[in-house]
């Protein structure tokens, strides 16, 4: 019975927490603010926000953050730069453009100055969870 207790013990202490995914969000308007650190908070993650793309640049070529949301509207930067810069600056990150509208044809020049997608503004809980949901399952895969 004390083996028993010992290896389950041993394996409790080798379960490694799942790593909080990191999410840096590029001038985010104050609605869509609350409701990512509401979400953080509560899923776990590690929420970074910036207020100027020029800060978002310092910081993603720094860090690595499996997910940046870039607002369509940047102060002083147009959206389709902020993408471009942060996508040479960090790679292997998955570069949202938030933006109140989505169709086809913003969404190839969102793919073609090297983001990943279009999260629709203002932000709803399902929508980014599903979002992240995504995220997490495609991280699963490529570290295979």
């Amino acid at each position: 019975m004390w083996l028993f207790r010992w290896f389950k013990r041993r394996q409790a202490e080798r379960r490694v927490a799942p790593p909080r995914p990191r999410i840096l969000a590029v001038s985010v308007f104050v609605i869509d603010r609350l409701v990512l650190e509401r979400m953080g908070k509560q899923h776990g993650w590690e929420l970074q926000f910036t207020n100027s793309p020029r800060d978002a640049f310092n910081r993603a070529s720094r860090q690595h953050f499996e997910l940046i949301l870039c607002y369509r509207q940047q102060p002083g930067y147009p959206w389709r730069e902020v993408i471009e810069r942060l996508s040479e600056g960090s790679p292997r990150s998955r570069i949202l453009l938030v933006s109140p509208v989505s169709d086809q044809y913003l969404w190839r020049a969102v793919v073609e100055q090297g983001g990943f997608d279009i999260l629709i503004s203002p932000l709803r809980d399902n929508d980014v969870l599903q979002l992240m949901n995504a995220e997490a399952h495609f991280a699963s895969h490529c570290a295979r």
